[in-house]
Order: structure tokens, then C-alpha cells, then sequence
């Protein structure tokens, strides 16, 4: 298909409309329950993100000039810091991921089911 033919397809296919979605108006001022248990997934969620982010930054290290080899334990329990690190990021870094994220589920749980 050639760009002038792909130029005058019609974009107004009814597969592709999307629903008339409520205004995002208010999403900034949503209140945070921070003690609900929607708030606390999305700052689990948060702080596997941050886990993800460490380890893909702790992979970039070079160790081959330590001293000592690391071993098994030691791995582990470096897996096992940096995971109490990223909870503790989670809760004190000011990321905002968990925040927003809260948000958007809140908006999205507003959001009228289709046929309805």
C-alpha cells in the first residue's frame, strides 16, 4: 500500500472508536487513602519497580577487580538488601509512581462499564 493510499484511509472505523470517557478533570485532586489496600498494592507495585531499577543498575557494576570472589550467600543476601532498599525507597524517595498510579485506578474504577 502506497503512503497516498494509506493517507486516504478513513479513521473513522467503528473497530477503533473508543467509549466517550468521563473528563480526567479532577484526577490531579483525588484524595489518597494512603491506609486502603488499593494504595498499598500500587506502593508494592511501586517498590517492584524501584527492585527492577537496582538490579539492573547493581548489573552494571564491575566486581572483577574485588578482592574476593562472591559466593552464594553473598549474592543472596545482596538480592535481599537491595529488596529492603527499593520497600524503603518505595516509602520515602518521593518517586510519586504509587501516587499517580492510586489515582488512576480510583479515576478508572469511576469509569462507567460499557453497556451499561
Amino acid at each position: 500500500m502506497t503512503p497516498a493510499a494509506i493517507a486516504g484511509l478513513s479513521l473513522d472505523n467503528q473497530r477503533y472508536r473508543l467509549p466517550a470517557l468521563p473528563s480526567a478533570q479532577g484526577l490531579s485532586t483525588t484524595k489518597i487513602d494512603k491506609d486502603s489496600k488499593l494504595y498499598q498494592a500500587c506502593e508494592d507495585f511501586q517498590a517492584v519497580f524501584i527492585k527492577q531499577m537496582l538490579d539492573t543498575m547493581r548489573k552494571t557494576v564491575d566486581k572483577s577487580q574485588s578482592l574476593m570472589k562472591p559466593n552464594e550467600g553473598e549474592k543472596v543476601f545482596e538480592d535481599m538488601l537491595y529488596d529492603e532498599y527499593s520497600k524503603t525507597m518505595s516509602k520515602t524517595a518521593g518517586f510519586d509512581l504509587a501516587d499517580n498510579l492510586y489515582r488512576q485506578m480510583v479515576f478508572l474504577q469511576n469509569v462507567p462499564k460499557a453497556g451499561a
